[in-house]
């Protein structure tokens, strides 16, 4: 179909043209794409995880409350990575409601053993 093969020097790459027999139609090879790599820089910046505070809270108080907690820290800097702010702030805010529900059930916990320990010696004390 192609009648010859020109090439064109006035260009920047020298790339082979074809014209076509019988028409004004022809064929020119353009260059590769070039890949485009934008950079954004996000400028809001991440809500707190308290993971230190969950890890304190799975270690010290109370385990299961502190596991939910390490769960839910871990996905604020997930979301926050992948640019979704707004989960990142829901996780945040429930990683901090576990939390702090883990450490005062921890607290109440030690309370109430301590109290019944008390109760105990007390009694054990006014027995003899």
């Amino acid at each position: 179909m192609a009648d010859n093969t020109t090439f064109e020097s006035d260009k920047q790459n020298i790339l082979p043209t074809q014209h076509f027999a019988n028409t004004n139609a022809y064929y020119e090879q353009q260059p590769a794409p070039t890949q485009t790599i934008v950079h954004v820089n996000n400028t809001v910046p991440s809500p707190p995880d308290y993971f230190i505070f969950s890890i304190f809270v799975t270690i010290c108080c109370c385990l299961p409350f502190g596991i939910v907690a390490l769960v839910k820290s871990s996905e604020v800097r997930t979301r926050a990575r992948i640019g979704d702010i707004e989960g990142a702030q829901l996780s945040s805010r429930q990683a901090k409601t576990w939390s702090f529900a883990g450490f005062f059930t921890g607290i109440g916990i030690v309370v109430a053993v301590v109290a019944i320990y008390v109760i105990i010696i007390i009694a054990a004390a006014n027995s003899y």
